[in-house]
C-alpha cells in the first residue's frame, strides 16, 4: 500500500490508472441506497442479500455500445422511477444492503481506493480544563445575557435624618441605662450559672422569685384561705405549731421532692456551677457538703458567695426549701477552713488538757467561722474511744478513754451549738476506735462484744443523746459481729433502727457515711446501697457528685417506692426529721 498523501494534493495523484472495466467495477462498488453509511462493505454471506440481488441485477448487466446508445433518451426517466423504488426499499430495510462479490484479484486494489479516497484525520489538540478565570468570565457573560431591571434610587440621608434615626429619647435612654444598672448589680452578687441557669435573665434583672415548684410559696399562698373563721373552736384558731407547720410541707411535698430532700450531695469546682444548679433546683436535694479537695473553697468571699447562691438556688428556683450546708471542720488533720482562719487544734490536742472549757471555746470558734460563710453543719465531733491505732483517725479523736470523749465532745457541742446557727454531728456510729481498716479502702469488721461496745464506743452516744444535744449522727461502714455479722453497719438495720434508735432512744437525723467508699461500692451499687440504707432507718444519703448520680439515686428511690420496697410512710419519716432539723437551725420559718 503507498504512504498517505497529505490534505491538498489532487486526487489524481492519488488514484492508480486503471482500464475502463475497473472503472465499471468502481461505479458499480460506489453506488449505495440514499440515506445509508458507505463504509467498505464485506462480502455478503451464502444464502443471504437475494432480494437485493435482484434488485441490483438491471444496474449491474453490462451494456453493449447499441444499447448504451439507445438507452440514452430513456435513462432520466427509468433512473427517477428507480431512485424512487430504491428509497422505498431503504425505508423498509433495516440492514445495510451487501455489495456484489468483486473479484478476488481487485479486491486489495478496490480496498485500497477506497482509503485513498478519505481524506487524512486532522490532529485532535490535547483538551485542557478551563481554568478559574475562563469559568467567571463564562459566569460574568452569562450574567450579562440575564434580563435585569432598574431599582428605584434611594433616597439619601442627610446628617441632621440620620442622627434623627438613631437618636433615642430621654425616657427610653433612662429606662436602658436602668435596665443596664440593675444587670450589673445582680450579676456582681450572682455568678454564670443564675445567668444561664432555670431563671436567667428574669433573675439577674428583677431579682429572685418564687417558682411554680416552691413549696413555701404555695403555704403562704393558701394559708390566708384556710384562716378560721369567726365559728371556729378556740383550738383551731391557735397559732400554727412547728409539727403542724412541718406536716403541712409534708403535705404539699411531691415524691421527687421528698426523695431530693434525702439527698447529701457534693461537687467540683468553686463557684454555684449548673451541674450543683440541676441537684439544687431540678432535683430537690436536701444537703451539700463542702470539700477542699473538690476545690469548694478558696478563698473568702468565694466561700460565702457560694453557699449564698446555693441558699437562693433552693429559694428561688427549688422547691423553696433552704438546704443544709455541711463540712469537716474537726481541727488538727481535718481543718477545711485552715487557708482561710488559720490552724485549729486537734481533737487530740484538746482532750489532752483534759479541759472542757477548752473544747467548749473550739466549739465556738467553729461556730462563728462556719455561720460566717454560711455554713450551718459542722460533721463534728468525733467520738470514737480509740483503742488501737488507726491511721484514719490519727490526733482526730479526744482520747481513749470513754468518760473523756463524752465530756469534752458535750463540751464542744455546746460550744458549737449555742448560737442555734450551727449544729454538730457525732460519728462515726456504731465505732472506729477499734479496727485498723479504713472505710474508705476497705470494710472493717469489729469484733467486740455487746457488753464492750456499750461500755466502750456507744457511752458518748447514749449520754449525749439522753441530754438533748445531738441533732445528727453520722453512720460509718463497718460490719459489726455482735449485731449484724452479714450487712455493713450503714444499711443495716439492725445497727440504725434497732440499736441507733430503739436502744439508744436517737430520734434525730441519721447521715450516712459517703456511699462511694470502697467500703461500700466495693459490695453494693450507690443505688442499691441507697434503697437499703433507707430501709435500714437512715435519712440522708451522703454520696452523689453529679446530677447524674443523684438522679440515677433518685430513680432508684423512686422505684422502690412505686414497687412496695419503701413506703411513702418511711419516706415521710425521714423527710419530717430533716424538715425539723432546717427549723431549729433556723432555715424554716412558721408562716405569720
Amino acid at each position: 500500500m503507498e504512504k498517505e498523501q497529505p490534505p491538498g494534493q489532487s486526487k489524481a495523484a492519488e488514484i492508480p490508472e486503471t482500464s475502463q472495466e475497473d472503472e465499471d467495477t468502481v461505479k458499480l462498488a460506489t453506488i449505495r441506497i440514499p440515506g445509508r453509511p458507505s463504509p467498505i462493505r464485506p462480502s455478503p454471506r451464502a444464502g443471504g442479500g437475494s432480494d437485493a440481488r435482484k434488485l441490483q441485477a438491471p444496474l449491474l448487466a453490462p451494456l453493449t455500445p447499441s444499447e448504451a446508445a439507445g438507452a440514452e433518451p430513456k435513462r432520466s426517466e427509468e433512473e427517477r422511477a428507480e431512485q424512487k423504488r430504491a428509497e422505498q426499499i431503504a425505508q423498509e430495510e433495516t440492514r445495510e444492503l451487501p455489495l456484489p462479490p468483486a473479484p478476488a484479484e481487485k479486491e486489495p486494489q478496490l480496498a485500497e481506493i477506497e482509503t485513498a479516497k478519505l481524506p487524512a484525520a486532522a490532529p485532535v489538540p490535547a483538551f485542557s480544563p478551563p481554568t478559574w478565570v475562563d469559568v467567571a468570565e463564562r459566569a460574568a457573560a452569562a450574567l450579562a445575557l440575564l434580563p435585569t431591571r432598574q431599582l428605584p434610587a434611594l433616597k439619601a440621608v442627610g446628617r441632621s435624618e440620620e442622627g434623627r434615626a438613631w437618636r433615642l429619647s430621654r425616657g427610653q435612654a433612662f429606662c436602658l441605662i436602668m435596665l443596664l444598672l440593675i444587670l450589673v448589680i445582680n450579676a456582681s452578687t450572682t455568678s454564670l450559672a443564675q445567668l444561664v441557669g432555670p431563671q436567667g435573665w428574669a433573675f439577674m434583672l428583677w431579682g429572685p422569685t418564687a417558682g411554680a415548684n416552691n413549696v413555701l410559696q404555695q403555704i403562704r399562698s393558701a394559708l390566708p384561705s384556710a384562716t378560721p373563721s369567726a365559728g371556729a373552736t378556740e383550738e383551731s384558731s391557735q397559732q400554727l405549731t412547728p409539727a403542724a407547720y412541718i406536716n403541712l410541707i409534708l403535705r404539699t411535698m411531691t415524691l421527687d421532692q421528698k426523695l431530693g430532700q434525702m439527698l447529701f450531695v457534693q461537687f467540683t469546682g468553686p463557684y454555684y456551677s449548673l451541674d450543683l444548679s440541676t441537684m439544687i433546683t431540678q432535683e430537690n436535694v436536701g444537703a451539700v457538703i463542702l470539700f477542699t479537695a473538690n476545690n469548694n473553697i478558696m478563698s473568702i468571699p468565694q466561700l460565702k458567695q457560694l453557699t449564698q447562691e446555693i441558699q437562693n438556688g433552693a429559694r428561688t428556683a427549688g422547691s423553696g426549701i433552704p438546704l443544709l450546708i455541711a463540712i469537716d471542720q474537726e481541727g488538727g488533720l481535718v481543718d477545711r477552713l485552715r487557708d482561710l482562719d488559720g490552724p485549729r487544734p486537734s481533737a487530740a490536742e484538746i482532750g489532752a488538757t483534759n479541759d472542757p472549757e477548752r473544747a467548749r471555746a473550739a466549739g465556738l470558734q467553729d461556730a462563728h467561722d462556719l455561720a460566717s460563710y454560711g455554713i450551718n453543719l459542722n460533721l463534728a465531733p468525733v467520738v470514737d474511744v480509740t483503742s488501737v491505732y488507726n491511721p484514719q483517725l490519727d490526733t482526730r479523736t479526744f482520747g481513749s478513754d470513754p468518760s473523756l470523749v463524752t465530756r469534752m465532745a458535750g463540751a464542744y457541742l455546746r460550744g458549737l451549738q449555742q448560737s442555734g446557727q450551727v449544729f454538730g454531728t457525732l460519728k462515726h456510729f456504731p465505732g472506729l476506735g477499734d479496727v485498723s481498716v479504713d472505710p474508705h479502702s476497705g470494710l472493717p469488721v469489729l469484733t467486740r462484744s455487746l457488753t464492750q461496745l456499750e461500755a466502750n464506743d456507744w457511752l458518748p452516744y447514749r449520754t449525749l443523746i439522753q441530754q438533748g444535744q445531738v441533732h445528727a449522727v453520722m453512720v460509718t461502714h463497718e460490719i459489726v459481729q455482735a449485731v449484724d455479722s452479714s450487712t455493713p453497719s450503714s444499711l443495716s438495720p439492725k445497727v440504725i433502727t434497732g440499736i441507733l434508735r430503739q436502744q439508744l432512744g436517737f430520734q434525730g437525723v441519721v447521715i450516712t457515711d459517703s456511699l462511694t467508699m470502697e467500703g461500700i461500692s466495693a459490695h453494693y451499687s450507690e443505688s442499691q446501697a441507697a434503697v437499703m440504707a433507707v430501709q435500714a432507718g437512715a435519712d440522708l444519703l451522703m454520696g452523689p457528685i453529679s446530677a447524674q448520680t443523684a438522679a440515677s439515686m433518685l430513680e432508684a428511690l423512686k422505684s422502690a417506692v412505686q414497687t412496695g420496697i419503701l413506703s411513702v410512710q418511711r419516706i415521710d419519716e425521714s423527710v419530717r426529721r430533716i424538715l425539723m432539723l432546717k427549723y431549729q437551725l433556723g432555715l424554716l420559718h412558721l408562716p405569720q
